[in-house]
């Protein structure tokens, strides 16, 4: 016996999408009709946490016999099995890189020092078991002052084979990638983006939304800490939802990529040329900028309905200089990630409400290890009463 999520056939590719980009899939089970046709029945992994996040949560979750999947191609573990031999995948089976992000036709994942002699054979079994995978890259960690990731080609597919790149050798890794089918153009070695933080992106449009429906408008949203945009794909695709915007970073590459997709997402004009913050059209601001600065530039005070603050080490910091943004004359909402000392977040949620009115509604969720130690955190206050 084994869960599975039981979902609309019109949304089984989404659901298919964000259990893939969180590792919730289940492996070796078929994806199958429910008895009655007009759902399926998605098999969930070990790893899946028994209360989904949104949207997921809105599908049940049903306990039955799986299909074993017999007609899929060898996983990349079972490929490698076949080129080295079992009792070298065994010896090494903690330092194997079972986990890797997919963003456009690229994979990203780390390799351990254990494993870096079967480095070919690991490019070429996960290349194999993923068809259209075009690049391969290793994740060395974080550089610079961006924190941008340190992403070097390690393995490529040229007209049909696959081969080991030599170190130094560049491609393209300027691709577009979906989520929940809005197309967002993204470079992850000049910018921050990673496909793991989707269901936080859709989390954050749900407030949006229910938002939105009680103060009877759209929304004006801030998100300071805005990267590529990927947030901002989630909300400003959905009609109605978005009245202004205001998107910044301190990466000039980044807010390069933001500008192209508002260009496509809103049709909004920009000038690659330009990267200083500036209202480009009526009711939307985008550039670099130093968030703590924000409040000197010209932005409207005051105005903002929902705050995005993804900037898990600093969350804490930046509460207090960006609490002026917001519209306290009526309901707001605040969404970020924090990271915090595995017995602190009782801690961490009080010092959260001493900055808000009595009754708003402060969420901590820990949703994943940072380290042996820390937890990170989904955040998300939501004020009903104005400030006094």
């Amino acid at each position: 016996m084994h869960p599975h999520l039981v979902v609309p056939n019109s949304e089984v590719q989404n659901t298919i999408d964000i259990l893939t980009a969180e590792g919730w899939m289940g492996e070796n089970l078929r994806i199958h009709a429910s008895p009655d046709r007009e759902t399926r029945l998605i098999p969930l992994s070990i790893q899946a946490p028994q209360a989904l996040p949104p949207p997921l949560d809105e599908f049940p979750i049903t306990i039955t016999l799986g299909i074993v999947e017999d007609r899929k191609r060898p996983s990349w573990l079972q490929l490698l099995r076949d080129m080295i031999g079992e009792p070298l995948v065994e010896k090494h089976r903690k330092s194997w890189p079972s986990s890797h992000e997919l963003v456009g036709d690229m994979m990203i994942l780390k390799v351990e020092e254990p494993v870096r002699e079967f480095q070919s054979q690991i490019i070429r079994s996960k290349m194999a078991a993923n068809p259209n995978i075009r690049l391969i890259l290793e994740d060395r960690g974080v550089k610079g002052e961006h924190r941008v990731r340190d992403l070097h080609p390690i393995g490529v597919r040229e007209n049909g084979k696959v081969a080991p790149v030599l170190e130094g050798t560049k491609y393209p890794t300027k691709v577009v990638t979906k989520e929940s089918g809005h197309q967002i153009v993204c470079d992850p070695t000049l910018a921050y983006y990673s496909t793991r933080l989707q269901t936080e992106r859709i989390t954050t449009a749900v407030e949006a939304r229910k938002l939105s429906e009680t103060i009877g408008t759209g929304i004006n949203v801030a998100d300071p800490f805005c990267g590529v945009g990927p947030a901002l794909a989630h909300l400003v695709n959905t009609h109605g939802l978005v009245s202004s915007i205001l998107a910044s970073d301190l990466n000039p590459e980044a807010i390069k990529l933001l500008n192209e997709n508002l260009s496509k997402w809103i049709g909004m004009p920009s000038d690659p040329e330009i990267t200083g913050i500036r209202e480009w059209k009526k009711g939307v601001w985008s550039g670099v900028a130093n968030a703590e600065d924000l409040l000197e530039l010209g932005i409207p005070i005051g105005f903002w309905n929902l705050l995005i603050i993804n900037l898990p080490h600093k969350f804490i910091d930046f509460l207090p200089l960006l609490l002026p943004l917001l519209d306290s004359s009526k309901p707001f909402v605040v969404r970020g990630r924090l990271v915090c000392g595995n017995g602190e977040i009782e801690d961490v949620r009080s010092l959260i409400s001493d900055y808000f009115p009595n009754g708003s509604d402060i969420v901590v969720d820990p949703r994943s290890e940072y380290s042996p130690n820390t937890k990170l955190c989904s955040v998300t206050i939501r004020t009903f009463a104005p400030i006094e």
